[in-house]
C-alpha cells in the first residue's frame, strides 16, 4: 500500500474530509441549493443571504457638444441600478471611447450612491464628428454620445472709436511718420479687446501695426506722406463695422522762392523773367510739381518745376510804370514777387528800416559739375536774408551777387548776373549759382552778396556777406587702412591680410563704382631666426652672428635690430624692378633675386570697384613661412582720382598665437633669406651672405 493510500485511511485525513464536506454544504445552502451556477453575483452590502443583481447602467453627459478647439471636457456620470432603480455600490465599471477621444475615470467601482464619474475629451483630432462613450458592468453595456462642433466665435462690440495722432504736423521730407492710435470703447467707458479695425487715408500711405485692438483696446498705424511733398492736410480714418473716426494732420515744408531778373524792368522790356524755385523742408528741390502763375495785366502761365525744382516765368514788361505782383502757386506753397516798372527817374524807394542781421547761404553747399551736354542741370540756390530789430524781415534791400574775385578761377555763373536783386517780403534776395565743367577745391567757390539800402553802382560793395560751396566731379582722394586681424587661407598654409580703400570727392562724400588698381612692391627682406625664451614664454627673433656664431636677440631698447637688406632687384629702386638679374644685383650670390616677387600676391576682394560707401577691399596673401621677414609697400590708385595713390608700408604680419607655444615652433622660425649676419650692419656684410 502506498504512502498516499495509507494517509487517506488515517483518522486525521478522515476528519479533514468531513470538515471540507461541511464547508461545501454550507456554501451550497447559501447559494440556494447545491450544484450549478446561479449567474446572480452578490453585490454591495446587505444581507449575505440576499442576491443583488445589476439590472441596468445609466450613462449621462453634462453637454451634448463641445467646440473643436479642445478647450472643453465632457463630464460623464454612470450609475449602476437594480431592478427597483436603486443605486448599487462597489460595482466594477469599465469605460471605452471611440473616434479618437479620450476618457479618464475617477475610479474603478461605483460609490455608495451607485455612481462613478469620468471626463471625456476630443483628443488631438479637431475635426467635426460624433464621439461615443461606452460604460460596461456585469455584462451590461450602455453608451452616450456627444458632438464635436465648430467653436462659436463671439465678436466683441464697441460703442465708439477714438483716435489720437502723436503730432499735429509733419515735414514734407517723406521720411517722417505720424502714429495714429485708435482705442475701442464699450459700455461704461471700458476698453474693448479684439475689435477689428481698418485704416485708410485720403492721401499718403498708411501701415497698420495690427488688425484688431490689443489687450489695452488699442491698435496703431504709421502714416507717411508718400511721394506727394505738397503742403496739405492728410486725414486718417479708422473703421470698425459701422463705427468710424477720423483725424487730420498738416504736411508742411514746401516753399517757393523767387528771383526777378531784372527786378526793375524797363517799360516794354522783352525777355523779363522771374525764376521760381520750389524746395522741401530740407531745401531739396521738388521736381515735377505743377506751377500756376498769375499777374494783373500779364498772361497767366502753367507748367512744372524742372529737375532742380525751378520754373521760369518769362514776360514782357508793361509800358505803364508801377509795381506788378506776380503770384506763383506750387506744391501748396505761394509766393508773390513784386517787380516795378520805373517811371522816369523814380525807383523803388530807399529802405528806412535798419538791418540788424544779414546772412548768405548756399543750398546745397556741395554741387556736382555740369556736363557740356547739360550745362545748367546742376545748380545751388544762393539766398541772402535781411532782418531788422525784433527779427522782422526787411524788404527792398538792394543786393548784387558776385564771385568775390574768383580766387580759384573755378568756372561757373550766377543767374542774376550783375543785376540788382531786391529782397522780398520775407527779407530774402535769391539767385542761383550754376557750376561749370570743372570741380573746385573744398569750399573753393566764394559767393559774395553786396547790399545797401538804396541802389548802388556796379563795382561798389557798400556792405557784404559771403558763403562758400564746393563743386565736385571725379573723386579726388583715396586712402588705405586696415585692422588688427590676420586671416588664414582655406588650405591653412597661407596668411591673408586685408586692407580697405576709401575714395571720396572734394567735399568728403564717398564715391561709388570707382575702379581700383592695386600693386605691391617688396622693399626688402630680413635675416635671422626665432628662439624660445622661457622667461617671456615667447619665441623671440634674433640673428646668428657671422663672426662668433652666437645668437643675438633683437632688442630695440638696446639699439639692436634684425639685419635688413634691400630688394636686390633694382637695389631699392622700384622703377628698376624688371625681374631680371642685372649686373651687380645678386648681392648674396645665390643665383636669384631676393625677396622673390612671388613671395606675396595682391588682389581685390569682390571685384575692383568701390561700393556705395566709397569703400573697396584688397588682400595680400603669402606663405606663413615668410611672415615677419619681408618689408612691403602697397600702392592703390583709382581711375579718375586726382590725388596721388594711397600707400601702405609694412612688414608681413603673423598671428600672435604663433609665437606662444614652446612645443610648436612658428612656421617662420627661420628666415628664408638666411639666418646669419651682423646686428646694425652698416657695411653690407650681412646682405652679401646667403646664409
Amino acid at each position: 500500500m502506498s504512502s498516499m493510500q495509507l494517509m487517506t485511511h488515517t483518522p486525521t485525513a478522515w476528519l479533514w474530509r468531513v470538515a471540507m464536506s461541511s464547508v461545501v454544504a454550507l456554501a451550497l445552502s447559501a447559494c440556494g441549493g447545491g450544484g450549478g451556477n446561479s449567474g446572480d453575483p452578490v453585490l454591495g452590502g446587505g444581507d449575505p443571504g440576499t442576491v443583488v443583481k445589476v439590472a441596468d447602467l445609466v450613462v449621462s453627459l453634462d453637454k451634448e457638444s463641445v467646440p473643436s478647439t479642445g478647450a472643453e471636457v465632457v463630464a460623464v456620470t454612470v450609475m449602476a441600478v437594480d431592478a427597483n432603480r436603486a443605486g448599487l455600490a462597489n460595482v466594477p465599471v469599465s469605460f471605452a471611447i471611440d473616434s479618437g477621444g479620450t476618457v479618464s475615470p475617477a475610479g474603478t467601482v461605483t460609490s455608495a450612491e451607485g455612481k462613478i464619474l469620468a471626463t471625456a475629451e476630443i483628443g488631438n483630432d479637431p475635426s467635426k464628428r460624433t464621439i461615443t462613450i461606452t460604460a460596461s458592468a456585469s455584462g451590461i453595456n450602455k453608451t452616450a454620445s456627444f458632438a464635436v462642433v465648430d467653436p462659436v466665435i463671439t465678436v466683441p462690440k464697441a460703442d465708439k472709436l477714438t483716435m489720437v495722432l502723436d503730432k499735429p504736423s509733419v515735414g514734407n521730407s517723406g521720411s517722417d511718420a505720424v502714429t495714429a492710435t485708435v482705442t475701442a470703447v464699450g459700455a461704461g467707458g471700458n476698453v474693448v479687446v479684439g475689435i477689428p479695425v481698418s485704416f485708410s487715408v485720403d492721401t499718403g500711405t498708411v501701415a497698420p501695426n495690427g488688425t484688431q485692438t490689443d489687450a489695452r483696446g488699442e491698435v496703431t498705424a504709421a502714416v507717411k506722406i508718400g511721394a506727394d511733398k505738397s503742403n496739405r492736410l492728410i486725414t486718417v480714418t479708422a473703421t470698425s463695422g459701422s463705427l468710424e473716426f477720423s483725424a487730420s494732420f498738416l504736411v508742411n515744408g514746401a516753399k517757393l522762392s523767387a528771383t526777378a531778373l531784372p527786378a526793375l524792368p524797363a517799360p516794354g522790356q522783352v525777355g523779363s523773367k522771374v525764376e521760381f524755385r520750389l524746395s522741401d523742408v530740407n531745401q531739396s528741390a521738388m521736381p515735377g510739381v505743377a506751377v500756376n502763375i498769375s499777374a494783373p495785366g500779364l498772361p497767366s502761365a502753367t507748367g512744372s518745376t524742372n529737375a532742380n525744382g525751378v520754373y521760369v516765368y518769362e514776360y514782357t514788361a508793361p509800358t505803364t510804370p508801377g509795381p506788378i505782383d506776380i503770384t506763383a502757386l506750387a506744391g501748396g506753397a505761394k509766393i508773390v514777387q513784386t517787380v516795378t516798372v520805373p517811371s522816369g527817374t523814380s525807383t523803388v524807394p530807399p529802405v528806412t528800416v535798419a538791418v540788424t542781421s544779414a546772412s548768405l547761404s548756399a543750398s546745397p553747399d556741395v554741387v556736382p559739375v555740369n556736363e557740356a551736354s547739360a550745362p545748367t542741370a546742376n545748380r545751388a540756390e544762393i539766398r541772402a536774408l535781411f532782418f531788422g530789430a525784433g527779427n522782422v524781415p526787411v524788404k527792398n534791400i538792394r543786393v548784387r551777387f558776385d564771385r568775390d574775385g574768383d580766387a580759384n578761377a573755378v568756372p561757373g555763373s550766377l543767374n542774376s548776373g550783375t543785376s540788382l536783386v531786391y529782397s522780398d517780403a520775407v527779407g530774402a534776395a535769391v539767385t542761383s549759382y550754376v557750376p561749370g565743367v570743372r570741380p573746385s577745391p573744398t569750399n573753393g567757390v566764394t559767393i559774395r552778396a553786396c547790399w545797401d539800402y538804396n541802389d548802388f553802382a556796379e563795382g561798389l560793395c557798400p556792405n557784404a556777406v559771403r558763403a562758400t560751396l564746393t563743386v565736385v566731379s571725379d573723386p579726388i582722394s583715396i586712402t588705405i587702412g586696415t585692422n588688427e586681424l590676420i586671416l588664414t587661407s582655406t588650405n591653412t598654409l597661407n596668411y591673408i591680410k586685408q586692407f580697405v580703400l576709401q575714395v571720396v570727392d572734394a567735399a568728403g562724400n564717398p564715391k561709388a563704382d570707382v575702379q581700383i588698381t592695386p600693386s605691391i612692391d617688396l622693399l626688402g627682406y630680413y635675416k635671422g631666426r626665432y628662439m624660445w625664451d622661457a622667461a617671456s614664454s615667447t619665441w623671440l627673433v634674433g640673428v646668428d652672428r657671422l663672426d662668433t656664431g652666437a645668437h643675438v636677440t633683437a632688442d630695440s631698447r638696446n639699439g639692436l635690430y634684425v639685419p635688413y637688406c634691400q630688394n636686390e632687384d633694382g637695389q631699392g629702386n622700384p622703377k628698376a624692378r624688371n625681374g631680371v638679374i642685372d649686373a651687380g644685383e645678386d648681392i648674396n650670390s645665390n643665383a636669384q633675386l631676393d625677396p622673390r616677387k612671388s613671395d606675396v600676391s595682391i588682389s581685390m576682394v569682390n571685384g575692383g570697384k568701390t561700393d556705395a560707401n566709397g569703400n573697396a577691399v584688397l588682400k595680400i596673401e603669402y606663405a606663413k613661412s615668410v611672415a615677419s621677414w619681408v618689408a612691403f609697400r602697397i600702392q592703390a590708385s583709382a581711375l579718375g582720382v586726382l590725388s596721388p595713390p594711397a600707400i601702405y608700408d609694412g612688414v608681413l604680419p603673423f598671428v600672435g598665437s604663433a609665437v606662444k607655444s614652446a612645443d610648436i615652433a612658428p612656421a617662420f622660425v627661420f628666415s628664408p633669406y638666411g639666418v646669419r649676419g651682423y646686428m646694425n650692419d652698416n657695411n653690407g656684410l650681412t646682405c652679401r651672405s646667403a646664409n
